[in-house]
C-alpha cells in the first residue's frame, strides 16, 4: 500500500468515526510531511496552520 492510498484510507475511516478524529489524521499527516522540509517552511506552515484553527475556534465559539 503506498503512502498516498494509506493516508486516504485512514483519514476516511477517521472521518466516519468523527470530524475531530478526521482532523487529528489530516494533522499527523502534514506533521509527518513537515518533517522532511526546511525548518523555516515547516514553522510558517504551521503558525499558518494554528491561525486557521483559531479563527474557526473564534467562529464556533460564539
Amino acid at each position: 500500500m503506498s503512502a498516498s492510498t494509506y493516508w486516504s484510507t485512514t483519514i476516511r475511516k477517521a472521518d466516519s468515526r468523527s470530524p475531530k478524529e478526521g482532523a487529528e489524521k489530516r494533522l499527523d499527516r502534514l506533521r509527518g510531511v513537515l518533517r522532511g522540509v526546511d525548518p523555516v517552511v515547516a514553522t510558517r506552515a504551521w503558525r499558518e496552520v494554528g491561525d486557521a484553527l483559531q479563527t474557526i475556534t473564534d467562529r464556533y465559539a460564539r
